[in-house]
């Protein structure tokens, strides 16, 4: 095969699968950047820390930098294919809503979108919203099992020495070298000791978190990024619009799902604990807010949502463009 001919063949590939690949490499990148956000997330919503400040400092002092970076790598594979089946199974949804949706009122809700100078319509954020619902819960079986796991990880060694998560732990040098669980252990111990179902405790919280939030997600985006165009002109920087309107689809649906993910990473952090360690855990937070970690959380998707969707947005722009080029 002639050079020209792999190039050839190389863009229509990636124009055909331009979704999954923009959504694949954005993921990456948007999940690393977060990860220690994650971490402290993970860990104001499952223990009773003073503040984010207080939780910061006792995993600095007890666990050291691993501690920010706790099931990072593992889990990367898993969030980036449940993420690719989001993007794909949303922009398949909404090309089926939008043709249901024309076939009852003679309108594309997709059509009148992407014409200049619209603005949101019912059609529109009907389209989008459920969409993105259809895409959360088909995305829920893949991703719950491995963020059941990943919870279990970030969580281990407070867990596993729960007497020693008080103002006193900092003190002891020998915290940072206790042994904490890798993934696959983890998926290997809640299946011995709770058979393969037990992968999917707290899934009827995961799945209805994904459907609403993905929903409210996608919505909002779109959405917002419509009117941010219709005003100041699509001739603008292709960061802008998508930078802006992911910040804001991110923190919206996380503020109203976010009891719902507190209540789903507290039953599954404590797989794994001892029966007094359980016990212990689950009165520390029983009398702690359900939205212990908000503050992080909502800094985390801003900065996650802000990169993830300016980036998918300006690689479809330069897989489109490939063409023209060969």
């Amino acid at each position: 095969m002639s050079s020209k001919s792999w190039v050839a063949e190389r863009s229509r590939l990636l124009k055909k699968y331009r979704t999954q690949v923009a959504s694949a490499v954005s993921t990456v990148c948007a999940y690393l950047a977060v990860t220690p956000l994650e971490n402290l997330k993970t860990r104001m919503q499952t223990h009773n820390f003073k503040n984010l400040l207080a939780c910061a400092q006792y995993i600095w002092r007890t666990e050291g930098i691993r501690g920010y970076t706790a099931g990072c790598l593992p889990p990367l594979m898993s969030v980036t294919f449940v993420r690719v089946t989001n993007f794909s199974t949303y922009q398949a949804a909404k090309y089926a809503i939008s043709e249901e949706f024309e076939k009852h009122t003679g309108i594309s809700p997709l059509r009148y979108y992407n014409q200049p100078g619209s603005t949101p319509t019912v059609g529109t954020i009907v389209t989008f919203a459920g969409a993105g619902m259809a895409a959360g819960l088909a995305a829920s079986p893949i991703a719950c099992p491995f963020e059941l796991a990943k919870n279990v990880v970030q969580t281990s060694v407070l867990l596993s020495h729960r007497s020693q998560a008080s103002p006193d732990a900092v003190r002891d040098p020998n915290l940072r070298s206790m042994p904490r669980i890798g993934t696959f252990q983890a998926f290997k111990r809640i299946i011995n000791r709770h058979g393969f179902l037990g992968l999917y405790t707290g899934y009827h919280l995961h799945a209805l978190r994904d459907t609403v939030g993905t929903g409210l997600y996608f919505g909002i985006y779109e959405t917002v990024k419509q009117v941010i165009v219709k005003e100041f002109g699509p001739q603008q920087s292709p960061f802008g619009p998508p930078m802006v309107a992911g910040a804001l689809c991110g923190t919206v649906p996380w503020i109203l799902t976010y009891s719902l993910d507190t209540r789903k990473t507290r039953a599954q952090s404590i797989l794994l604990g001892k029966s007094k360690e359980i016990g212990e855990a689950s009165t520390a937070v029983a009398s702690s807010s359900m939205y212990k970690g908000l503050s992080v959380s909502l800094l985390r998707t801003s900065i996650q949502n802000m990169i993830l969707l300016s980036m998918f947005e300006y690689m479809k722009l330069k897989i489109n463009q490939l063409e023209d080029d060969v």
